[in-house]
């Protein structure tokens, strides 16, 4: 497998010594507003998320000025992925005081976390496709995370736009309260994925699609899980899902090709593939494996348009 989750990381891998190892600490600070009809462990969970995110944003300076000093050839997204894996919170405070509506609270998380520079050099001395695999599992979470919160900032705008829906807007919260500890447990599968814990991220994930059963990232993660622990049937059936709930990720197709590909079925795999380009048609991964496949089935035309496609894009 060249890798679940496309883009293969450029450059070639350097090994970085521990000789200095030391441990960092790092404090972040956050707060949530919470409505009337939120329940105080909810809030206190989305204040320390932002929390932790603040304390991962300092950090990933330390992050990215060690891999600027042996001369890593890394990302943005890698540093990101970096320090969401290797920072581990210590403690966790919070502080409640209530808004002058009488009826809201903000709550602020403070968090105190730390790295270990013998995990950066972790990290760094781990293959550039494996390194690739971790960033694309920690694009995809970042990215539901995102989109929920961005759904929690509508519904409350919704609430102060239209309080006469209010009964409509407080049973949508109660959802996205499901898909918010759904994506909690996702972040917590994102860290066992980066340990190699694969057996423990993939009970999170279970757990993730009990709490919020159309969670198509849930669906994708744990099938690129599967894929690597060689279980291609029970991938496949998870990048199903992913398909059913989130159609337009051409992620899922490309994912689904390789599993199809797995299995020997190749006229499967190139139909996915080709809806992989159709929905991106600038990733050089599908037009490749695309090509593979036409080969497999005996198009050598086709095969080489395809290749020589995805060496363009490359």
């Amino acid at each position: 497998m060249k890798k679940v989750f496309l883009s293969v990381v450029a450059g070639s891998l350097l090994v970085m010594s521990s000789l200095h190892a030391q441990v960092m600490t790092y404090t972040g600070s956050d707060e949530y507003i919470m409505s009337e009809f939120e329940t105080i462990d909810i809030a206190k969970q989305r204040a320390e998320q932002k929390a932790i995110r603040n304390a991962q944003e300092k950090a990933g300076v330390y992050v990215e000025s060690n891999t600027e000093v042996v001369n890593m050839m890394v990302t943005k997204d890698e540093i990101q992925t970096m320090t969401a894996g290797i920072l581990k919170v210590t403690d966790v405070q919070y502080q409640l005081a209530p808004l002058q509506d009488g009826k809201s609270l903000i709550v602020k998380a403070t968090v105190k976390a730390e790295i270990d520079s013998d995990e950066l050099a972790n990290y760094l001395n781990r293959p550039a496709g494996e390194r690739a695999d971790l960033v694309a599992q920690n694009l995809e979470l970042q990215k539901a995370i995102a989109a929920q919160d961005a759904q929690i900032a509508e519904l409350k705008r919704q609430l102060a736009d239209k309080p006469q829906d209010k009964a409509i807007v407080i049973e949508q919260f109660a959802a996205e309260d499901k898909i918010f500890l759904s994506n909690q447990q996702l972040t917590e599968a994102g860290k066992l994925y980066y340990q190699g814990n694969l057996s423990g991220a993939a009970n999170h994930c279970t757990q993730a699609i009990e709490l919020s059963p159309d969670n198509a990232t849930a669906y994708s993660i744990r099938g690129a899980i599967h894929y690597k622990l060689n279980d291609f049937n029970s991938a496949l059936a998870d990048f199903n899902k992913a398909i059913e709930f989130n159609y337009s990720d051409y992620k899922n197709f490309y994912n689904r090709g390789l599993a199809y590909v797995k299995l020997n079925d190749y006229r499967r795999a190139a139909q996915d593939f080709n809806q992989a380009i159709q929905l991106n048609p600038n990733d050089a991964d599908s037009w490749h494996n695309r090509g593979l496949c036409r080969q497999r089935l005996g198009d050598i035309y086709g095969a080489q348009e395809d290749l020589r496609k995805a060496r363009n894009l490359s």
